[in-house]
């Protein structure tokens, strides 16, 4: 779905964890900062060095520094990636020697990835059955602590929409903004990963517009309670890091048609993956633009 890269690890060395953690990991982090310093300079000098020449791409290195120590880092470093960094090649360049070579510090996953593909809903059987619009109005994944730190499932005016082109095959045509809160902070940014469901119920997501590839995301369906409703637990990878949410979709760009059983069928599974529904970060739509 949204692909976090940690390359600034190699900037700024650790990620928003608490102070806490920060202090139990620092001697690590100096080692790592190292072990990634000499991993760069043996496999990727000339990348590194080329990125720095570029002004987009020291600019993209730059914003992601600045977000170091925010409250909202992670989301930030996102925003610098997807806004600034996306589609310079020396900055994708640099992502795959990197990648090609192992010079990405090991990190925590990002959020847990909860649902197996048994735990999907066994009667969706095609992406037919869910093509179309769909709106984020509820997320799991809000940067609302050290376990869920991306706030992926947050990002305003968050658009899927499932199309089948003209060689079959499908595509989740994807829109966002950067920001939380239903408060953009960012001019839309548009990915299309392809789609298709390999087993009953999960979507499988193969992104091929982002800076960092491989990058693949598993929709687990969990819940589809009506037709304008669904709940999807989702779990990513890409070489830098693995990453987790869910959300509730809708139809509509709020939550505020939802029957009271489809709430009931949504908080059922909240509760089997240890959810707390009410604290779901709301997201609110009403302000993005109709037909992204």
């Amino acid at each position: 779905m949204r692909l976090f890269v940690c390359i600034a690890a190699l900037l700024a060395g650790t990620q928003a964890y608490s102070p806490q953690a920060r202090a139990q990991v620092a001697k690590q982090t100096v080692e790592k900062e190292k072990g990634i310093e000499t991993c760069i300079a043996l496999h990727c000098a000339i990348q590194s060095g080329l990125c720095v020449l570029d002004p987009v791409c020291f600019q993209t290195l730059q914003c992601m520094m600045d977000c170091s120590g925010k409250p909202d880092e992670s989301q930030c470093q996102f925003e610098c990636e997807m806004t600034i960094g996306n589609g310079n090649e020396k900055f994708e360049a640099l992502l795959r020697c990197m990648a090609e070579n192992d010079c990405f510090p090991e990190v925590p996953p990002d959020g847990i990835c909860l649902p197996v593909a048994e735990d999907t809903v066994q009667t969706i059987e095609s992406i037919d059955q869910v093509a179309g619009d769909w709106w984020v109005v509820r997320g799991l994944n809000c940067g609302q602590d050290d376990v869920w730190r991306g706030g992926y499932d947050w990002y305003p005016c968050q658009h899927e929409r499932y199309l089948k082109i003209d060689d079959g095959s499908w595509i989740n045509n994807t829109t966002y903004s950067g920001g939380t809160n239903s408060q953009p902070t960012t001019d839309v940014i548009v990915t299309i990963p392809h789609a298709t469901m390999p087993s009953n119920g999960l979507i499988r997501l193969e992104y091929d517009d982002e800076p960092l590839l491989p990058q693949i995301e598993r929709w687990h369906i969990v819940a589809f309670p009506e037709e304008n409703y669904m709940m999807v637990l989702w779990c990513g990878t890409n070489p830098a890091l693995d990453y987790n949410g869910g959300f509730v979709l809708s139809r509509t760009r709020t939550q505020d048609d939802m029957k009271p059983e489809s709430e009931a069928a949504f908080r059922e599974q909240a509760t089997k993956f240890g959810i707390d529904y009410d604290a779901m970060c709301v997201t609110d739509n009403t302000a993005c633009e109709a037909n992204p």
